[in-house]
């Protein structure tokens, strides 16, 4: 089970990226199951504001808690979900 303080910080997270992604007014191209919060979305999120040109890399770090040597390999499966299932800005 997940740690209660990690879930929140997520959901915090969430909304933070989701406001990021409604000031640019692009919250309409985010599809209806990525609206709601999951772990899951929370990426799915991430990674759409970060390929929009919305938040930097040193944001995606800090909103999905990655560690150190995470980010080549986050990267690396993004650019092949793309590439198999295209993208929201597509």
């Amino acid at each position: 089970m997940p740690n209660p303080s990690t879930v929140e910080q997520q959901q915090a997270h969430f909304h933070l990226v989701k406001n990021i992604i409604q000031q640019e007014e692009m919250w309409e191209r985010v599809p209806e199951h990525a609206k709601d919060f999951s772990p899951e979305n929370l990426e799915n999120l991430v990674k759409y504001a970060y390929f929009a040109g919305f938040i930097d890399m040193g944001q995606v770090i800090r909103l999905l808690f990655l560690k150190r040597g995470e980010r080549s390999q986050l990267l690396h499966k993004w650019y092949e979900d793309i590439r198999d299932k295209g993208c929201w800005l597509c």
